[in-house]
């Protein structure tokens, strides 16, 4: 059961690193590197190597540079959201994960957006993004027609133009998911190269945020329903419906994970392979879930009702 338990604390990180690479827009090394390197100077333990370790990444990620203003904007992105998290870290050192990096990602946002409309710099932002965008995806492109798409060239070439033009408008929300996802994985290697834990995420199934997030969620919807969800102060609201909707599902998937009592290595195929066919569907579904427990507090019920059947057995 052991040997069981450490194998899936490694699918914490394993996870979240899988997050940072499908949703990142820029470099995901970067977004994992920076905070990791600032964390192994600020709190290196009682080991050297997660020191040399941190200055080692931070060396790489801000080596060089590009003459495009991505290259900076992107460090400087995970500088500010790096810093916030061991500014949070070092003041709570035994809050958990999850709300010292909701508020880093959240304050980085409010310093960043607030240096952009100071600068009058987000439609130079918006152009950059939009160029890395289209040049991924006509790689796409060039890619499928190496490996021979065939009559499905044009189907796929239109189903690329969409997605490429939902990134565009939502990428603040991915922005912001992985960033929260890598500093996740920074953690994780922190506190493992540091302190010899492979603690430091939580299980998925004990996953909470504060429930006031649910107004932004709404707030998020009402901006879409009134003004639309792709200029303005829409697409806002479009961004917080993203992000924050990707975390209440995360959270529905935890309370099914609980009420379940744990999915196997065969139901976790399953799972993976209903959300690769029916991704909709299963992120749908968990959201329900997740805002669900905001106000009942499913986790909660059911281990009373258990303990309440268990006294009445004995």
């Amino acid at each position: 059961m052991a040997a069981k338990g450490r194998r899936h604390r490694w699918l914490r990180p394993l996870g979240l690193l899988a997050v940072v690479l499908g949703l990142s827009v820029g470099q995901p090394f970067v977004l994992i590197a920076i905070p990791f390197g600032l964390l192994s100077f600020l709190q290196p333990g009682e080991r050297a190597f997660p020191m040399v370790l941190g200055a080692l990444v931070l060396g790489f990620a801000l080596a060089g540079h590009e003459s495009g203003g991505l290259w900076y904007l992107e460090r400087g992105w995970a500088i500010i959201v790096a810093g916030w998290f061991a500014a949070l870290t070092l003041a709570r050192p035994a809050r958990p994960f999850l709300p010292r990096a909701l508020l880093a990602v959240g304050g980085g946002t409010v310093w960043t957006g607030a240096l952009l409309l100071v600068l009058d710099g987000w439609e130079h932002v918006e152009w950059m993004v939009r160029d890395r965008v289209e040049a991924s995806a006509a790689a796409t492109m060039e890619f499928s027609r190496a490996l021979g798409a065939g009559t499905d060239a044009a189907a796929l070439g239109e189903a690329v133009e969409r997605t490429a033009a939902m990134q565009v408008t939502v990428f603040p929300a991915l922005v912001a998911l992985s960033t929260l996802a890598a500093l996740g994985v920074a953690w994780w290697l922190h506190v493992k190269l540091s302190g010899g834990s492979d603690q430091g995420l939580a299980k998925l199934k004990n996953l909470r945020f504060a429930d006031g997030l649910i107004w932004l969620f709404i707030a998020g919807l009402g901006l879409v329903l009134v003004m639309g969800w792709t200029e303005g102060w829409g697409r806002v609201g479009s961004n917080l419906i993203l992000f924050v909707g990707a975390l209440y599902a995360l959270r529905g998937a935890a309370v099914l994970l609980f009420l379940s009592g744990g999915v196997g290595w065969i139901g976790g195929i399953l799972i993976a392979l209903a959300t690769v066919f029916a991704a909709p569907v299963m992120f749908a579904g968990a959201l329900m879930v997740g805002l669900g427990d905001t106000w009942l507090d499913l986790r909660t019920a059911a281990t009373t009702a258990r303990d309440g059947d268990g006294n009445q057995d004995s």
